[in-house]
């Protein structure tokens, strides 16, 4: 397959050192605003063309595909016009800045018969496919409570606040492992660099009666972190992208509830909680970006549904919608509405 990818810059070189070693496919085109990275991507691929201009890429003879690492501003118009030129499309997250604009990426994909795949690449990291096993295999209880933080020292974004950047992440997980979306979220905020974007947020999520989950976002952190705790009344999952090999420890309720308790005597509370999981899944070391491109290359090639794709993609659009609703109104509540994905999660 023949390959072009839009945005070269700090998530798009990923895209370029993954895409232009693939023995699958033949980068054929990059583009990007800035001249100066174009540039670095000649020299990287001298054989590719090298543009400023998305249109002269698109216009290549021999694309089939374009991968879309660019601002979340621009994600509409650029698949969008890939799609019309009959290109599958994989677009980084989010999909776009609104719901309309995703369902009409939708019906022009369907309509051109292309592959719309939406960069969710936690989805394809092995640790939260492992956490999905355990709650589909019942394994946690009936009521579960999560618990995540999505920091980093940058990069800030001008084109969307904290919430756009960071939260799709955490969102698309919890669709993914609790195989539902939320009904409900509220959202607070501030801004602190500027008065133009909130740098810090948190969202409250309300998955029913029996599932909810609190997630704090920021991009003015001094360290990354990337961690979710799921909490339910027969087990505990943490998962913590940052962890070299144990992403993903399993612990047993009972074992936490019962910290500090001794005969005779009240229940003391302890600063430490058990060292050693209940279980530790042993999971596949392999980068979820090669992981999600390899996925998105055996949905174009056999015409299959992906599982983060332009219906999965859009429903996070909604929450987002949502959320974005009840940070502007000071963390009222706001309905979901969230049609259902074209496959199960």
């Amino acid at each position: 397959m023949k390959f072009g990818l839009i945005g070269l810059g700090y998530w798009g070189q990923n895209y370029l050192r993954l895409v232009s070693s693939s023995p699958h496919v033949d980068l054929v085109a990059v583009c990007d605003a800035s001249p100066e990275l174009v540039e670095v991507a000649r020299a990287a691929v001298p054989a590719a063309l090298a543009t400023t201009d998305p249109d002269e890429l698109l216009a290549h003879p021999d694309l089939d595909a374009v991968v879309i690492a660019t601002p979340a501003s621009t994600h509409f118009r650029l698949a969008r016009n890939a799609l019309l030129r009959n290109k599958h499309v994989l677009c980084e997250k989010p999909l776009t800045m609104a719901v309309d604009e995703c369902e009409e990426l939708l019906e022009v994909a369907d309509t051109v018969s292309a592959t719309l795949f939406v960069g969710h690449t936690f989805v394809y990291n092995a640790g939260v496919r492992a956490a999905r096993d355990f709650v589909l295999a019942e394994e946690m209880g009936s009521a579960l409570y999560a618990h995540g933080t999505w920091n980093a020292p940058g990069p800030v974004r001008h084109d969307v606040n904290a919430l756009w950047d960071l939260a799709p992440h955490p969102i698309s997980i919890l669709s993914f492992v609790l195989r539902r979306q939320p009904t409900t979220v509220a959202a607070t905020g501030q801004e602190i660099l500027s008065a133009a974007h909130e740098d810090v947020v948190s969202l409250h999520l309300a998955y029913g009666d029996d599932a909810s989950a609190d997630i704090h976002l920021s991009w003015l952190a001094p360290r990354k972190v990337r961690s979710l705790t799921i909490t339910g009344a027969r087990r505990i999952a943490v998962f913590d992208d940052l962890e070299p090999t144990d992403k993903l420890q399993i612990f047993d309720t009972a074992s936490v509830t019962r910290n500090g308790a001794a005969s005779g005597g009240p229940a003391k509370r302890k600063l430490q909680l058990p060292h050693e999981p209940l279980h530790v899944p042993v999971i596949e070391l392999r980068e979820p970006l090669a992981a999600q491109f390899d996925h998105f290359l055996e949905c174009c090639r056999r015409g299959l549904t992906p599982e983060s794709d332009g219906r999965a993609g859009t429903n996070v659009v909604r929450v987002l919608a949502a959320a974005e609703a009840s940070l502007q109104r000071g963390g009222v509540p706001v309905d979901v509405d969230v049609a259902a994905p074209a496959r199960a999660l």
